[in-house]
């Protein structure tokens, strides 16, 4: 065990603490909103419909954009192109905030509120994961994102949902927004006084022709599009459902009452805290590439265990373990695409990344809401993770290249 050294030599780089300390105080307001939107739609129009109409008015604008946002990133100045976003989602924020607490809040707003949130997002992401090579030293990368995990699901999936529902319940979830603002103000804080990263070398390409090579690069890379693309179909058929699917299970299958939903949903970020832990207290694997997979195949048996429990505790536990699994993996993951892809590229890269990510969950949410009416919760939950573990396994043992780096690692110098 070496949890000291590492996460000390990780927080004892100015530059990345800044980085670090911002993203986490950022995420802690989005935890806030995360309580605070339902509530104010619900407020605004007393309509689930609206609510789901301003849910995909933030989530289509990023989806559309984020290769675009993935070029931008690799011609601008990723600290920069980070601060940007912050600002200008905080004034989104703001403005809003203002409206509510004036109330003059209205869905078309929120929705036009949405909409640039998206947008800003699409810049946000590809940058937020080109920026950390620049100032980490590739030996503290896996110790690194561990903090960046451990401390996103600590203040987005636990702190921030509880302070949410403490604001909505006391000064009024108007206020919500203004505080999200704040966060956002003091992540773009630690982005200005960071010392200024450089410029990625320009291709001498078009914005189209830089998207182009980013999406080839990706197709010529076995391990990067291998797991990009069963990563994606896991989101889509698998852990993106589970948004729906978990609390249909406890409640129509298991018949558990409201608060152990929650138990179950804690249980996730539970989990995901434990994997961040154990993650920052070990260094990286040497078979980087085997062990995301392997992590990332297990997640999904889990699920099937989960669709097959008969008690909501026993599925609380495999949510516990799924939740420790996928961060673990995540974690390899970010890592891996760091420190393997060229810098001037991995923008773009990561854009793919996040574009299969976000864009075929939607649709999997969809998809599983109806076939969940035609062959049952349990079958919904089983089916698919079955498939996509078996789909894991197979690409693992037949697909040799994907492994090509950690053999690359172990061969003697």
């Amino acid at each position: 065990m070496v949890s000291g050294p590492l996460t000390r030599d990780a927080l004892a780089n100015r530059q990345f603490a800044l980085l670090w300390g911002g993203q986490t105080v950022s995420r802690f307001g989005d935890g806030i909103m995360s309580v605070a939107l339902p509530l104010l739609v619900l407020m605004t129009t007393s309509s689930s419909a609206d609510l789901g109409l301003v849910v995909a008015a933030r989530l289509v604008p990023t989806v559309v954009f984020l290769l675009l946002g993935g070029a931008l990133s690799d011609r601008v100045s990723r600290r920069l192109a980070m601060m940007t976003s912050d600002v200008s989602r905080a004034i989104v924020s703001l403005a809003l905030g203002v409206l509510a607490l004036s109330g003059r809040l209205d869905l078309a707003e929120l929705l036009w509120g949405a909409v640039l949130f998206g947008l800003f997002d699409a810049l946000f992401y590809p940058a937020s994961t080109a920026l950390v090579p620049e100032v980490v030293a590739v030996e503290h990368l896996t110790s690194s994102n561990s903090l960046n995990r451990f401390s996103g699901t600590l203040a987005n999936g636990l702190a921030g949902p509880l302070v949410g529902g403490v604001i909505a319940s006391t000064i009024g979830v108007s206020w919500s927004l203004v505080i999200d603002a704040a966060t956002f103000v003091v992540s773009g804080a630690c982005l200005l006084i960071m010392h200024p990263t450089p410029r990625p070398t320009s291709s001498g390409a078009t914005m189209l022709g830089d998207i182009r090579a980013g999406l080839t690069y990706c197709r010529r890379t076995p391990w990067l599009i291998w797991s990009i693309a069963v990563a994606g179909l896991a989101n889509a058929l698998v852990f993106s459902p589970s948004a729906i699917m978990v609390p249909l299970f406890f409640k129509r299958v298991l018949h558990a009452p409201n608060w152990m939903v929650g138990v179950g949903f804690a249980a996730v970020g539970l989990g995901g805290l434990v994997g961040a832990l154990i993650m920052m207290t070990r260094r990286a694997p040497r078979s980087r590439t085997r062990t995301m997979w392997l992590a990332w195949t297990l997640a999904p048996l889990f699920s099937v265990l989960l669709g097959l429990s008969r008690s909501a505790w026993f599925a609380s536990a495999c949510a516990f373990v799924i939740g420790a699994l996928l961060i673990v993996g995540n974690i390899l993951w970010d890592s891996l695409m760091q420190s393997e892809i060229p810098a001037d590229i991995l923008g773009r890269v990561s854009s793919v990344d996040w574009t299969v990510s976000l864009g075929f969950s939607p649709l999997g949410v969809a998809f599983a809401g109806v076939i969940a009416g035609v062959i049952g919760v349990r079958a919904t939950i089983v089916a698919p993770a079955i498939v996509v573990s078996v789909i894991g396994v197979a690409v693992l043992a037949s697909v040799r290249s994907i492994t090509a780096l950690d053999r690359r690692s172990t061969d003697p110098q």
